[in-house]
């Protein structure tokens, strides 16, 4: 490993020059196709931008930013100058509408307009965010659904190489390390939160496998390789949402044919996980010795109440009741948590203070109250129903995949990102907008 780690960085440099033209050469050959068959050049340059959507995600987060306003405006142009406005005229975009109408009337109530005010009008761009993939996801009966979903699988793969590599040499192809040895960051560099990534795009590129790979034997070996790598990446939390998407896929997707194949799937995944706990310290610490030593002796809610979530779950709760009807409004959870009045004596309590909940449920009843929280629940639920429903028709299976991320997410007492955050943000809406697109009337 030393050896490895003293590479003279002008081979490093030259090895990665090549890497980086292999792959770019490789996904321009397969743009290049779908590009000269389009004539309309904005949906070209959509095409563009949403094939390559999750690379934008391993950049800063202006880019990334900037990415998505650019979709955006250029869809917005492209159906202003086709008159394509029949599009919005269906029950999603109404409840879209309505969510988003909800935020703003929670402006009048908030407790510090100035924070409130941007995240309530922006979230708007995330409506025509959402409709711009569906609408190049669909386009022309889905003419390039398939071109997407491979570009999309190069990229998943590419990320899933490079972890691997971070994991096995210290630092990953671009000679980024993590600034957590017991964690993994990828393309990130110093930010851990690559685990969202994997487990939102993980079944999307299974998905696409499906669809160009019969057999199944080659499935089952990439659902294993890629759930061992969510485990790599060290982030609990999206480990355990990747491990019920896993199951839960595999008990939809694949009915009970070859169930003994799939038990056999299931075991082998346990028992890499458990082998891998064992002979890694920082491993046996942050899952045995952190988790599950815990778990075991104060159940799951004694458990959670013993660590920093807790005490943001704890104070969120506070805050709700002291605001119980509209909350302390958007982007106030940072503003309120520090006040003397949350302090209570409880472990871990003088961690409280942060910029969000840490979790989706309290993050809307502590900054949106019953009114916000009901709102909310009224979108998701209604979205869902649909989607399910859709599903039951297509079994479409890029579909089952984001409304198993939308369901999975939003999942009690495990902690989540800040609905509203932009990189957060941003997996939850595409994989939004992958689930509305296969609607059957």
């Amino acid at each position: 490993m030393e050896i490895l780690s003293n590479i003279k960085i002008s081979k490093l440099l030259t090895n990665h020059h090549y890497s980086i033209n292999s792959v770019t050469t490789t996904m321009i050959k397969y743009f290049q196709n779908p590009l000269k068959k389009e004539n309309n050049k904005i949906v070209s340059i959509l095409l563009f931008l949403v094939a390559f959507l999750p690379a934008s995600l391993l950049t800063p987060s202006g880019i990334l930013n900037a990415w998505s306003v650019l979709i955006s405006a250029l869809f917005i142009t492209h159906i202003f100058q086709e008159k394509e406005y029949k599009i919005f005229n269906n029950n999603f975009f109404h409840i879209l509408v309505f969510f988003w109408g909800s935020l703003i009337i929670n402006l009048f109530f908030t407790s510090n307009l100035d924070g409130s005010i941007l995240r309530a009008l922006g979230f708007g761009k995330f409506i025509i965010f959402v409709y711009a993939i569906k609408y190049i996801i669909s386009f022309k009966k889905f003419k390039y659904e398939s071109f997407i979903y491979k570009i999309w699988f190069v990229i998943f793969c590419t990320v899933t190489f490079d972890l691997i590599f971070q994991y096995t040499f210290g630092f990953n192809t671009l000679g980024f390390k993590s600034p957590w040895s017991a964690r993994l960051s990828g393309f990130l560099n110093q930010e851990l939160k690559i685990g969202l990534y994997y487990y939102a795009f993980a079944f999307l590129a299974i998905g696409y496998c499906m669809t160009i790979i019969k057999k199944i034997n080659i499935i089952y070996f990439l659902i294993i390789f890629f759930f061992i790598t969510s485990f790599l990446i060290g982030e609990r939390s999206s480990f355990i949402k990747m491990s019920l998407i896993t199951f839960l896929f595999f008990l939809i997707s694949f009915g009970l044919k070859n169930i003994f194949k799939k038990i056999t799937v299931l075991i082998v995944c346990i028992l890499i996980t458990i082998l891998t706990i064992y002979k890694s310290e920082d491993f046996k610490l942050r899952y045995y010795g952190q988790v599950a030593k815990p778990i075991f002796s104060q159940g799951i809610l004694g458990y959670v109440n013993q660590t920093q979530y807790g005490a943001h779950y704890r104070t969120a709760i506070k805050i709700f009741k002291n605001y119980p009807y509209f909350g302390v409004g958007l982007k106030n959870f940072r503003n309120e948590s520090p006040k003397d009045e949350y302090i209570d004596g409880t472990k871990h309590n003088n961690l409280r203070v942060s910029t969000h909940p840490h979790q989706i449920h309290l993050e809307f009843l502590s900054e949106t109250g019953i009114f916000g929280y009901f709102s909310f629940l009224i979108f998701i639920v209604y979205s869902l129903t649909v989607s399910i429903k859709n599903y039951l028709i297509s079994r479409n299976k890029y579909q089952l995949a984001s409304i198993l991320f939308v369901i999975i997410n939003l999942l009690p007492l495990i902690p989540t990102g800040s609905f509203f955050t932009s990189y957060a943000a941003t997996v939850f809406w595409i994989n939004y907008a992958i689930m509305i697109s296969y609607q059957k009337k």
